[in-house]
């Protein structure tokens, strides 16, 4: 007899042990450059270790989508065990991953429900926990699916760029934009919104920066039954707890969770980086 679901993700997603270790939650790795050198994000190489050798090679790696293939092979090896997939993926307008799993969900003639999660990181974690939670509760595959596309545009967050240098480095800030924010010592805050990295604002030192967050999660704790928060870092771990601290001081019964980004964000976000992710909505426990 067949099993329900099997669940797919990718390795942007940030995992717990109890995830890592459930029999259902499969991950396709992205895959990390360094010249000749390849890595499989979370496989060869952790969100230590690619600090260690972007400092020891004084450059941005590359990162690219799992191959086609990748999926292709891993979908037919499981389609006699599962009745159906639900497959969730970090924004398509920020990697091909879901493009790649589509192509081979299609070859390997897979049910499927394929979501576009539109962000990364714990937002990816809270959905796959939330539907989870439904499949255990005995759900349909169409009321979790349903459930999960619900919650996408109720995700909010706000990210606390921690390395201009890097970001300059990986060619997302001209030389100009990098003396000039150094300088004035800017701090810029950005936002995944509709699946695209945009800017919220730019704000001089990184005290300020903090407190404007800060009141953008107060304005969100008023307004909707928020019962799930994390605080996402880039090897800032202490600071990360601080930010829980005044997060609990707000909103003392709210869960906060504390997430080192993973090694292919690194790439992208940088050492140093802070951020706050949630969804406006009541999540399940």
């Amino acid at each position: 007899m067949k099993k329900k679901i099997a669940w797919i993700t990718d390795s942007t997603a940030y995992l717990s042990e109890e995830l890592r270790q459930h029999p259902d939650v499969y991950v396709v790795p992205l895959v990390i450059m360094f010249g000749n050198e390849t890595y499989e994000d979370g496989v060869t190489i952790d969100e230590q270790q690619i600090y260690e050798k972007m400092k020891q090679y004084n450059a941005v790696p590359t990162t690219s989508q799992p191959a086609v293939g990748k999926f292709a092979q891993l979908y037919e090896q499981l389609k006699d065990t599962y009745e159906h997939f639900i497959i969730l993926h970090i924004s398509q307008k920020l990697s091909g991953t879901y493009s790649a799993s589509k192509q081979g969900a299609d070859i390997a003639g897979i049910s499927y429900n394929l979501i576009d999660t539109r962000v990364t990181t714990a937002g990816m974690t809270y959905l796959l926990e939330e539907g989870l939670h439904m499949e255990k509760q005995g759900k349909t595959i169409a009321e979790i699916a349903s459930r999960l596309e619900e919650l996408v545009p109720a995700l909010e967050n706000y990210i606390l760029i921690g390395n201009l240098a890097q970001l300059h480095k990986g060619g997302r800030l001209s030389n100009a934009q990098f003396v000039l924010g150094t300088l004035l010592n800017i701090k810029p805050i950005l936002q995944i919104h509709d699946g695209i990295v945009d800017v919220f604002e730019k704000v001089r030192s990184e005290k300020k920066a903090t407190k404007l967050i800060m009141e953008k999660c107060r304005e969100a704790f008023a307004k909707h039954d928020i019962t799930r928060l994390a605080v996402i870092h880039g090897n800032r771990e202490e600071d990360a707890l601080q930010w829980k601290e005044m997060l609990l001081e707000m909103h003392p019964h709210l869960r906060v969770d504390i997430v080192p980004i993973t090694s292919t964000l690194s790439v992208h976000a940088g050492e140093g980086t802070l951020a706050v992710m949630w969804y406006n909505a009541h999540l399940l426990d």
